[in-house]
């Protein structure tokens, strides 16, 4: 057997230990020396109390989670793709889940819907979500899921969110590592060995496998719920996020788990996997284009399932990218086509999506009517901070410099085109749909009155073919001139006439 050098038993530092450092080490018998090593020793009630808190650190399931990071042997060994280290520690009582309940807790909680603006930074202290979730029905919010309420609403006014999220997207601002679970880690990776190995060690795994449902109850948990709840993500949504074809069959019949899960802990951006797959992955790529065909294709997959509390479709995530051969595959897969997008919570439909400025900077600053009256994004990205949005934490001056420094980003040429191009396909649905089917209005608004020809109006560079493609609807020039928003501007005021 290996024989331990002091150097092997260090304490290096706050972000590693022994046994993490042994786990990541490709020489299995230094991983397995410093095992044996701690079994001899675990229960010798002879040492000191610090030598019995060194010998705890070199526990099979010893995790740090210094700064923002969360590590533990088991999640070194798989980072190195050991398949020997992995085994030596569960066969030593390796915690399968990688990261303990407290750590998850403490992660989840930056999530928590009506969580406090410092929450959504690097805040190193613990955070207990029992407070988080108090702060949110002081502010209104009785349920993690319930409608948006009055004050959200009027947040969004007074910045520039996207439409699917709230103002700051969770988990945006925080410069730290994401606290995932190690069955999560193997699905991103692609390892069926690692998951078989952990779910066969007993890995915590309930929240994947139950069925999904918009009441209250099962987004509605304490820090004492199982780890797999507390978790941000999934294993479903980490192999779809890596291209991994052949994970994320053996997740869905191997392991049953459900191709329908929203993760419970971020209700503000709980997607679920279609969705998932059309916000974050890349569509043109084609291991992920055999995923989505095997996501569409798999019998318990519930293509209508929208986000909670935004109540985002597939098809509105679709419609946002601007592609219009995507929007037209995807539509055509799902029953009821593009009729079965309807509306989301901001009162949004397939044609404002599209009509929607891709970011903050893509509006007429220079026209107060715009600027009053344009709040919303269209983009997917969900690292996407825009500068109207200020911290309430900063002063003035840094808030006015940061304005300063917004520069614009009119449409270009190929945006414009995509654009145009969405919107026909929405037209050419309409006109094959007949009577009965699907209906592009001109005349809807959100909840803030704004009709897609608002948008279009107030979006820099704008393609005049656009604008009057949409005020050739019916009721569209009757829009153009008379329909008013919230704050009772016209889409020719906002264009400027």
């Amino acid at each position: 057997m290996y024989q331990l050098t002091d150097k092997d038993l260090e304490d290096e530092g706050i972000d590693t230990n022994p046994v993490i450092r042994a786990a990541e080490n490709p020489n299995s018998a230094v991983l397995e020396a410093i095992l044996a090593y701690y079994e001899a020793r675990r229960d010798d009630k002879s040492l000191s109390e610090v030598e019995q808190g060194m010998i705890a650190d070199l526990s099979p399931s010893a995790t740090l989670s210094p700064f923002g990071c969360f590590r533990s042997p088991i999640k070194s060994a798989m980072s190195i793709d050991s398949i020997e280290n992995l085994r030596l520690l569960l066969r030593a009582g390796a915690d399968p889940n990688g990261i303990t309940q407290k750590e998850a807790e403490d992660y989840s909680s930056r999530f928590i819907r009506g969580r406090e603006w410092e929450w959504n930074t690097n805040n190193y202290e613990f955070l207990r979500r029992w407070k988080g979730l108090e702060n949110a029905r002081e502010s209104g919010i009785i349920h993690p899921i319930c409608p948006l309420t009055e004050a959200e609403l009027d947040e969004r006014r007074h910045s520039f969110p996207v439409f699917w999220s709230e103002p700051i997207i969770p988990g945006q601002l925080l410069r730290m590592e994401r606290a995932s679970l190690a069955i999560e880690d193997a699905a991103r990776c692609g390892n069926q060995q690692f998951v078989d190995l952990l779910r066969a060690a007993g890995a915590e795994e309930s929240a994947w496998l139950q069925s999904e449902s918009d009441n209250p109850g099962p987004w509605t948990f304490d820090h004492n719920a199982p780890v797999s709840t507390l978790s941000t993500s999934s294993p479903v949504h980490e192999a779809l996020r890596g291209g991994h074809q052949m994970m994320l069959r053996h997740l869905l019949s191997a392991c049953g788990y459900s191709p329908n899960y929203r993760p419970r802990a971020v209700p503000t951006v709980a997607l679920p996997p279609l969705s998932h797959m059309l916000v974050h992955c890349d569509m043109s790529n084609e291991n992920i284009q055999h995923c989505l065909v095997d996501l569409l294709e798999h019998p318990q997959l519930d293509p209508h399932l929208r986000t909670p509390i935004f109540r985002i479709h597939p098809l509105h995530f679709a419609a946002a990218r601007h592609d219009p051969d995507l929007l037209t595959r995807l539509a055509g897969s799902m029953p009821g086509g593009l009729a079965a997008a309807g509306t989301t919570a901001l009162g949004h439909t397939l044609l404002h999506i599209v009509c929607l400025p891709l970011k903050a900077n893509q509006i007429v600053k220079s026209n107060p009517n715009v600027t009053t009256s344009i709040h919303c994004a269209r983009t997917l990205d969900s690292e996407y901070n825009h500068k109207f949005y200020m911290n309430p934490l900063k002063p003035k001056w840094v808030q006015a410099k940061i304005m300063e420094s917004w520069k614009p980003h009119p449409l270009t040429v190929p945006q414009q085109q995509a654009q145009l191009a969405t919107i026909r396909v929405l037209l050419q649905a309409e006109a094959e749909a007949g009577e009965e089917g699907f209906k592009i209005d001109a005349r809807a608004k959100d909840v803030d009155g704004n009709t897609a020809l608002h948008y279009l109006a107030g979006t820099l560079n704008m393609a005049e073919e656009t604008i009057d493609l949409v005020r050739e609807m019916e009721g569209g020039e009757e829009v153009w001139h008379e329909g008013k928003n919230h704050w009772g501007r016209t889409p020719s005021q906002l264009w400027g006439e």
